[in-house]
């Protein structure tokens, strides 16, 4: 009985001693985590008894042991992390969440280390928003440039079919043929297209209309006929006939062709050439068609040559009047008249033809719209 009670006291006196072990060796743990050597020395301590009792219990109350102690490290360790995030200024909130879901003691959530298919906080480095693509809103095709954009609408849109319930198609329809005076001939229209002209000739429009206005505002007298410069230009609708050898607007057709004697084409594209010594434009439908010879579609039906009626807004400027010395006053380069009146016959049967005005500034024109039309 003195022996068990012997044996007793020393098992006792071990298991005291070993919890105190515990305890030490638990705390340095806590203080130095990353030297985990001292657990494996304290478990070689441990699996000296022999008999299987004691090194079973050992053995669950030093998992209990961690357990706790390793718990309340973990707690301070987060409460500590949740503190450092609530005092973090807001400009740097973001990256405080982001190293509070991934800590940095896990080498695979290091910096650079996410496979290319996950979206990290420096994503938008590899993803860069595009501010350099210009797409087109009638097609949807994407140019790097606006330069190529304006070269494709130019091109691939230019024209649009005006329908039956758009009112500027009634409109352009009334224009000509309130305009059309041969009660002989009565014309049959097939389609009427709108232009839809680039910036680049619109600007050029434009600043020719400005330039107009304030050649004329400059003028220390301003006289009647110099009011409707400093207004407008002097800008008028006139009819232009010209001819044209592709399919231009046929079944919704919206491009433009580069044929070297499709006319209305190259005018849609380049505007008038600077190289004529006067675009001739009137203001009415059929004198604008008697401008080109009758037989022209049948001479060049090999071509498929077809008539159109170009309706256009004219700066018209200072007119000049049947003088000589009016005509001899015209300048291209913006001294004197900016457009003349047109002469009809020769010699002493020379007379005025009130319907033609000769435009010898090719900014001065802009065509708006393309009436296909057979007489």
């Amino acid at each position: 009985m003195a022996n068990i009670s012997t044996l007793f006291n020393k098992f006792l006196s071990l298991l005291i001693l070993l919890l105190h072990l515990g305890c030490f060796s638990s705390t340095a743990t806590a203080n130095h985590p990353k030297k985990p050597h001292h657990r494996r020395k304290l478990s070689t301590h441990l699996s000296k008894p022999s008999t299987l009792k004691p090194q079973k219990a050992l053995s669950t109350s030093w998992s209990y042991l961690k357990r706790m102690f390793t718990s309340k490290s973990y707690k301070i360790t987060c409460t500590n992390i949740i503190q450092s995030h609530l005092s973090t200024p807001p400009r740097s909130s973001h990256h405080s969440i982001v190293s509070l879901v991934l800590p940095d003691s896990d080498p695979k959530y290091l910096p650079g280390s996410l496979p290319e298919s996950d979206i990290s906080a420096d994503s938008h480095q590899l993803f860069p928003l595009r501010n350099d693509i210009f797409p087109c809103t009638a097609c949807g095709e994407i140019f790097p440039k606006p330069e190529t954009l304006d070269h494709h609408q130019a091109i691939h849109h230019a024209v649009s079919e005006l329908h039956d319930g758009d009112s500027g198609k009634n409109i352009v329809r009334i224009i000509f043929k309130t305009g059309w005076t041969d009660t002989r001939k009565a014309p049959e229209i097939h389609r009427i297209l709108k232009i839809h002209n680039s910036g680049k000739i619109l600007s050029r429009f434009e600043e020719y209309r400005e330039l107009v206005k304030s050649k004329a505002a400059r003028n220390g007298t301003v006289r009647r006929r110099d009011e409707r410069c400093i207004a407008d230009g002097n800008e008028l609708l006139r009819f232009h006939c010209s001819t044209f050898v592709c399919d231009l607007g046929l079944n919704g057709n919206s491009g433009i062709c580069n044929h070297e004697y499709c006319s209305v084409c190259g005018i849609i594209k380049s505007g008038f050439s600077p190289k004529l010594d006067g675009i001739s434009t009137l203001s009415s439908s059929s004198r604008a068609h008697v401008a080109i010879p009758e037989d022209i579609e049948e001479e060049f039906q090999f071509m498929n040559v077809k008539r159109a009626m170009l309706v256009c807004r004219v700066v018209a400027g200072r007119v000049g009047c049947d003088n000589e010395e009016d005509i001899d006053d015209v300048d291209k380069e913006g001294g004197g008249f900016d457009s003349v009146v047109g002469r009809e016959g020769s010699g002493v049967h020379t007379r005025v033809d009130e319907e033609e005005l000769l435009v010898f500034n090719p900014r001065a024109v802009l065509p708006c719209f393309v009436i296909v039309y057979t007489v």
